[in-house]
């Protein structure tokens, strides 16, 4: 679990210095690739998370489909 929160403080981290330098320089588009990457890694991490693991919310999954399948 520590590579989780390790890796959710670093995604934190990086997002509060885009939002920074966003800040300082004006600009609002500065960093958003970057940003998209570390949010998308982010739900993927969490999705893998919850289904390899979910829990009490077990019921309320719905298996989708693959396109191969």
């Amino acid at each position: 679990m520590s590579n989780a929160v390790d890796r959710l403080k670093l995604a934190e981290a990086v997002l509060a210095l885009i939002e920074q330098k966003r800040a300082e320089t004006g600009d609002e588009f500065l960093g958003a690739a970057i940003e998209r990457v570390v949010l998308d890694t982010q739900f993927q991490e969490l999705e893998a998370e919850i289904l390899e693991n979910p829990g009490a919310i077990e019921p309320w999954l719905i298996r989708r489909r693959r396109a191969s399948d």
